[in-house]
């Protein structure tokens, strides 16, 4: 029998990440931890998922065929449910993990979400170990968009969250002032990101010491720009 289905572990993956991350708003995020189980925005946002997942289940099947139209309804339905019920746990009996802690057992629960669907929907789901020997338009385009999607607002969240305990704290004041610069510099991060994975991809590991050494001056200036916001005169 031929691999044709374990890509579609690897697209669910994709779109798991396009709908956690850049289809759900910081506002979005907000209404969740304050409403909780009233947010109409929680609904919406584990829609969205259902939506997504079901779309690529949808799609996958009519590029490789053997998928029903039993196995997009679940798709959609399970999905929504679940991102619902994982997401209410999260803003309700998660909240005294740490954020580190709480993001990675949230994104844990949504992988294994898809990790079942992926076994309802998929015939030959055994083959799930042979993955790698798949053809480049299937795993290797679908992993290599994982990966830049990841070193985004994934990496960039769990990293902010890991470091918050040293991160000081701007006064109200500051913050209005130097949002664009906030602004900024998590764009420089973005840019920072996106050139060491291509560098790492396309074997050209002493170009990121030739990119990272200049760049330390720029990275320092901001940063001390923002500590000096930071630091209450005297």
């Amino acid at each position: 029998m031929e691999i044709t289905y374990a890509p579609l572990l690897l697209w669910l993956l994709v779109g798991h990440v396009i709908a956690d991350f850049p289809l759900q708003p910081l506002s979005w995020v907000q209404d969740k931890a304050r409403h909780r189980a009233r947010s109409r925005l929680l609904v919406l946002h584990a829609l969205i998922h259902g939506a997504v997942a079901a779309w690529v289940v949808a799609a996958f099947g009519g590029i490789y065929g053997g998928i029903t139209a039993v196995g997009v309804l679940a798709a959609l339905i399970f999905i929504s449910i679940s991102h619902y019920l994982i997401d209410l746990i999260k803003v309700t009996l998660l909240r005294q993990l740490q954020h580190v802690g709480g993001f990675l057992l949230d994104q844990g629960l949504h992988l294994l979400m898809l990790l079942l669907l992926w076994l309802f929907v998929t015939p030959n789901a055994y083959m799930l170990t042979a993955i790698a020997a798949l053809p480049v338009t299937g795993w290797h385009i679908g992993l290599l968009a994982l990966a830049y999607l990841l070193i985004y607002m994934p990496m960039g969240i769990l990293i902010g969250q890991f470091l918050a305990r040293w991160t000081p704290q701007m006064p109200p004041s500051a913050k209005a002032d130097d949002d664009s610069l906030l602004r900024a510099g998590k764009q420089i991060g973005y840019l920072e990101r996106t050139l060491i994975l291509t560098f790492v991809l396309i074997g050209q590991l002493p170009a990121i010491g030739f990119y990272w050494r200049p760049n330390q001056s720029f990275a320092l200036v901001i940063y001390a720009k923002v500590m000096t916001k930071c630091v209450p005169s005297t």
